[in-house]
């Protein structure tokens, strides 16, 4: 279990070192641009480090959607961000759900995302499904939903990632998700470690660093000790407050 924060691409190591994490995940292109991403400069650096890099997919990707303008592209960057993902041995690239908006037919969300896990099979990349906030017709918003879409794709490369930030707004109670996660895949690949800014079920990805939101410590304390895997804060407020707030897993981990 390492435990680190998603931190600036650029000087990465430092970064996280500054943060006195062991893990971390970045960006490697725009989160908000269809732009492919380019072969690392710091690549022989990244390959030397002796923890886990995850990668996170840019926000626009959508494999699910019915539209082919999105889907089409969203399956070309998706592939790109694997090819260079791998060049320096990241544990994973991390994609949200997606959605078919409203009144889309979410079986064939499923089967979208199915065919765009089989393009990618040759990059060798592990994909890690993120479990998303808001939207009544997201893959992977509401746990029913979620396992559904595993019974398509859980025999292909492809893991979990939980964000806890996001099950709490999406309504999915905290224990629950971990157990549900655990119940479709023997181990949960990634946790995104985030407190909430608002109520439960409330729709809203908001983050908030930890011990300062909505989500009961109890409950945060519950992962911590029994999701057993790589914890990631997405936390705002800079360098410093990931800190603390990896400072604050650490002291809550049971010996």
């Amino acid at each position: 279990m390492n435990i680190g924060s998603h931190i600036p691409s650029k000087k990465a190591i430092e970064e996280i070192d500054y943060r006195k994490g062991n893990t971390f995940q970045i960006f490697i292109s725009s989160p908000m641009m269809w732009k492919s991403p380019k072969p690392r400069e710091d690549v022989d650096i990244l390959q030397e480090y002796k923890g886990n890099i995850y990668v996170h997919a840019p926000y626009l990707l959508n494999l699910a959607s019915p539209n082919n303008k999105v889907r089409h592209p969203s399956r070309k960057l998706l592939k790109e961000t694997c090819k260079v993902a791998a060049t320096f041995g990241a544990k994973g690239v991390v994609v949200h759900g997606g959605s078919v908006g409203e009144g889309g037919d979410i079986g064939k969300g499923y089967e979208n995302w199915g065919k765009a896990l089989k393009e990618v099979e040759d990059t060798g990349m592990r994909v890690l499904v993120e479990n998303t906030a808001g939207g009544k017709n997201s893959i992977a918003r509401y746990m029913d939903s979620i396992e559904r879409l595993w019974e398509v794709i859980g025999h292909l490369n492809v893991g979990l990632c939980l964000d806890t930030c996001h099950t709490w707004a999406g309504g999915i109670p905290t224990k629950d998700a971990v157990k549900g996660f655990k119940k479709l895949v023997k181990k949960i690949d990634l946790v995104h470690f985030n407190d909430s800014k608002d109520g439960f079920e409330s729709s809203r990805d908001r983050h908030e660093n930890l011990g300062k939101g909505n989500i009961p410590k109890e409950d945060l304390e519950y992962v911590i000790n029994n999701a057993k895997t790589d914890l990631i804060v997405e936390t705002p407020n800079g360098p410093d407050a990931q800190k603390k707030d990896i400072a604050w897993i650490k002291r809550r981990l049971k010996k």
